[in-house]
């Protein structure tokens, strides 16, 4: 199952002194002390992060932002959550507070947490017990005070002291602590800060241990200071404090409209209207190009859907005008009832409730903060949410909480000592699914064992899988398909990579919303020039107006009736056609009767076609649209200094100096013994270990095979016993790796290909040749094949050609291609398209036609620009190539 012995950063760290102390005798001038720290730091310390960029004010003063650990960030967000309480009484008005209750309010001290309850405001304020603040309900009883001052004046680091120092002498300080990473620069602030406030040695490492909140808020030094100084002196008409969007105005700025007034004919690059998001960039003038002088958003799918916008949208504007008006679907839920108001509160509040007690438990604390034992870890959300995983191996009970994978008891001390580990049940770099639900407590040494693989995959050729699925079946619901055999599969074909894709694109649509506003100047007009409708709606409306079935092509074969084709890209013009079919009054009913009545008012509403015809007009005209798909063409041979994409593979291969039979280099590489097929056991490059395991698994195959060669580490020869991975050899075309001589040392397998050209020889005829990612980043990448070829085409993943077959002319995608073959497929046609060409029950199919093919049906390279119109330059015509040499950034 795995080694027996692993050795934690303690045992590391004594066999680092020993050697150091034993070499030192043999090399004092080499081995300086200074040398020493240095390996140390370099072996046991990750590097120096790099400084990352500070975006600036998000109201354009050019400033950067201040960090949350600010004594003025959390200054102005404590005002800003206190001047928005106000007191309810039943039957009564709300009331603002008063500037002498707002006062009273911040006189409060925290608790431990940094949390000022209700309770407390209740009794500084001398308030009725059935009083109440507009905040206040079951899921919250309280505000977050200032976290920073709570942190630093706790008794073991200033005693009190902390709110006595200026707001610089408190920046100070904490700006140095921020900057602190090497073990020389964390004794040098250590010994700074004890003598500069007189502090213990104690105190001292205390204060450099102190967790402080981190990132930055979102407006600079400027703006801050303006809102605290309008929050804590500004008054309403009666009087009573001002609220955050009141403070703005006092300040000549508004709370959510940052429209500056100019008339825009198209959109502008997104960074220029939404720079209050981005990362910012260089603001050098002389910077050409744009992203880099401007600054772009960190998240590559939503910067790239931007710039899709709006290529999309000034197109439309050069082709139609400006939009007189927008409508953006958003993907939210519909109005929720009162029922299910209820429902989701009382599920916040049990998970509050919940976590607060994991919190008193890592703490040793009982249900009124009494210490009543000890203290187990630190309260943090990582520890609490170890706990909580902790507990799902058994929720009904604490003393059986075993390792699903080795039935070995999980005691709570294991959690924190390393002896026990937090495993994604389905592998991350597969799924990228960090959520709780793919997460499980397991030991170090099973964690070790399974590595990269599903449960089935690890432990489903063992003979202790029964006992595996017993102990997975007390996971929870959410946990325990993910111990099925076929558990990878139904990953994948829900969706993969979807809660990822859900949140982008919710992030993506509101971008979107305030991004397409800045067409609108005027703030009046503006807000119903662009407006928004939720997913859900448009799913709803679309049935009702029968345009789920009978629209698109092979429509049947999605299943459900309430699904729509979404193995046609052109499904998404229907939901564009049902987002500009309604209008806000359906859209206001359709709220108002979710809200009120539910999923059964909303089946009710009877939703009439816009005119006769209309579904008729819709299949017409839907039919007729060509998607147009965004190539990539790289950056390869752009002179940008930056790849096109990966240039090969992570496994690294070594070279034995042996060719086969072909001539084919033999390189060696380990794999996992438990991976191994029945025709790798002759590739073991260990002749001992080859025969050993032939012997082992002689005549097996299917089952009996993967269970013996589990064994092999326990059942095996003697001195083969813990093996877990063998060196395999193979033949292998691979790129060199070499040295500063020039000797290859290890290869890596280029695993992509980036383009394929197509050539006419001397002799009339076509011939491709295929260019890999790693040769297309050479300086000869693709060389001419034949003196006298002419290059008649270079074509890039979802590139389109137009062919003639039949006589009329079709538009098909690039989908992919090799050495030995080209696949295209028509533009339209979506989905896993490898599993839908292999499913005899789907009519898709792949077309691969040869280039000489490609020659009798008169390809050539087409385009499709982002509204679909077609640019055929016709066959014979000289297509544009792509540019090899560098050129200046855009």
């Amino acid at each position: 199952m795995g080694y027996d012995f692993y050795p934690g950063r303690d045992l590391l760290e004594d066999e680092f002194d020993a050697i150091m102390d034993e070499q030192v005798g043999h090399h004092p001038d080499v081995l300086t002390p200074e040398v020493r720290a240095r390996l140390y730091e370099i072996v046991f310390h990750q590097r120096p992060l790099k400084q990352p960029q500070i975006g600036t004010c998000t109201f354009g003063s050019g400033e950067q932002r201040l960090a949350k650990a600010h004594p003025l960030f959390q200054r102005r967000r404590l005002l800003e959550e206190v001047n928005a309480l106000k007191i309810v009484r039943a039957g009564q008005v709300a009331e603002r507070l008063t500037p002498e209750q707002r006062d009273n309010i911040l006189r409060i001290k925290p608790d431990a947490k940094a949390k000022i309850s209700f309770a407390n405001m209740r009794k500084a304020l001398k308030l009725d017990p059935e009083a109440r603040f507009n905040k206040e309900s079951e899921n919250r009883d309280g505000i977050l005070g200032d976290v920073v001052a709570v942190v630093m004046n706790d008794k073991t680091r200033f005693n009190g002291l902390w709110v006595h120092l200026t707001s610089e002498e408190q920046w100070e300080l904490i700006n140095e602590l921020e900057t602190v990473q090497t073990d020389a620069e964390v004794a040098a602030f250590r010994d700074w800060v004890a003598v500069k406030h007189k502090l213990t040695q104690q105190q001292a490492i205390a204060v450099t241990n102190a967790r402080l909140p981190q990132g930055y808020g979102r407006f600079g030094d400027t703006v801050t200071r303006g809102l605290s100084d309008a929050l804590l002196n500004e008054r309403d008409v009666d009087g009573r404090v001002i609220v955050y969007s009141e403070a703005l105005e006092r300040l000549g700025l508004h709370h959510s409209d940052f429209r500056t007034g100019e008339v825009l004919d198209e959109l502008p690059y997104y960074g220029e209207v939404l720079d209050r998001h981005i990362m910012p960039g260089s603001g050098d003038a002389s910077e050409t190009d744009l992203i880099k002088r401007v600054g772009r958003l960190t998240n590559p799918t939503v910067h790239i859907g931007l710039n899709q916008l709006r290529r999309t949208v000034n197109t439309l504007i050069a082709r139609y005008g400006p939009p007189k008006e927008i409508a953006i679907e958003l993907a939210r839920e519909l109005k929720l009832t009162d029922e299910e108001k209820k429902k989701r509160n009382r599920e916040n509040n049990e998970n509050r409730v919940a976590a607060e007690k994991r919190s008193r438990k890592l703490l040793g604390l009982d249900a009124e903060g009494n210490q009543i034992g000890r203290k187990i870890a630190d309260d943090t959300g990582a520890n609490r949410a170890l706990l909580k995983l902790w507990e799902e191996l058994n929720p009904g009970n604490c003393l059986d909480r075993r390792c699903v994978y080795t039935g070995k008891q999980i005691g709570i001390d294991m959690l924190f000592n390393g002896e026990a580990e937090v495993d994604h049940i389905l592998p991350f770099t597969a799924t990228l699914d960090d959520s709780n639900g793919n997460k499980i407590v397991c030991t170090r040494e099973a964690n070790r064992f399974k590595r990269k693989r599903s449960p089935f995959e690890a432990y489903g050729h063992t003979e202790d899988w029964d006992e595996i699925a017993g102990r997975a079946a007390q996971l929870p619901r959410n946990k325990r398909w993910r111990f099925e055999p076929d558990a990878m599969a139904k990953q994948q074909e829900d969706g993969g990579f979807l809660a990822r894709q859900l949140v982008d694109t919710q992030y993506l649509a509101r971008l979107a919303r305030e991004y397409m506003a800045s067409l609108y100047p005027d703030k009046g007009e503006g807000s119903s020039n662009v407006w928004v409708s939720p997913g859900r709606m448009t799913a709803m409306v679309r049935r009702k107006l029968g345009l789920d079935r009978g629209i698109l092509e092979n429509d049947n074969l999605t299943g459900s009736d309430r699904d729509k084709n979404r193995l046609d890209h052109r499904h998404h013009v229907i939901d564009a056609v049902v987002i500009a079919v309604v209008d806000r009054s359906l859209l206001q009913e359709i709220a108002r009767t979710s809200g009120t009545e539910g999923e059964d008012g909303l089946n009710r509403i009877h939703v009439p076609e816009p005119w006769d015809g209309f579904r008729e007009e819709v299949r017409e005209q839907v039919r007729s649209i060509v998607v147009s798909h965004r190539a990539d063409h790289g950056t390869a041979g752009h002179g940008t200094g930056s790849t096109a994409g990966r240039l090969h593979n992570d496994t690294a291969y070594g070279f034995t100096g042996l060719t086969d039979a072909k001539g084919n280099t033999i390189v060696v590489r380990r794999k996992p013994l438990g991976s191994l097929k029945p025709a790798d056991i002759g590739c073991v490059r260990d002749p001992d270990l080859r025969a050993a395991l032939a012997t082992h698994v002689k005549g097996l195959d299917g089952k009996a095979f993967e269970q013996a060669l589990a064994s092999f580490h326990r059942l095996g020869p003697l001195q083969f016993r813990g093996v877990r991975r063998v060196r395999v050899t193979e033949p292998l075309s691979v790129i060199p790796i070499r040295d500063r001589d020039g000797r290859a040392y290890k290869g890596y397998k280029g695993d992509s290909n980036y383009r394929y050209d197509i050539w006419e020889m001397p002799d009339g005829k076509w011939r491709s040749q295929v260019v890999s990612m790693f040769d297309a980043h050479q300086p000869d990448a693709g060389e001419r094949p034949h003196p006298a070829a002419k290059r008649l085409m270079r074509l890039f993943r979802d590139d389109i050609l137009a062919i003639e077959r039949g006589g009329e002319r079709e538009l098909v995608r690039v989908v992919k291609f090799s050495d030995n073959q080209f696949a295209v497929a028509p533009p339209h046609e979506a989905g896993a398209l490898k599993a839908r060409d292999a499913d005899k029950g789907d009519p898709f199919k792949y077309i691969y036609p040869s280039p000489n093919t490609l020659k009798s049906w008169r390809a050539r390279k087409a385009e499709v620009d982002e509204i679909g119109r077609v640019r055929d330059p016709g066959f014979g015509a000289r297509t544009r190539v792509r540019r090899t040499r560098p050129r200046p950034a855009a």
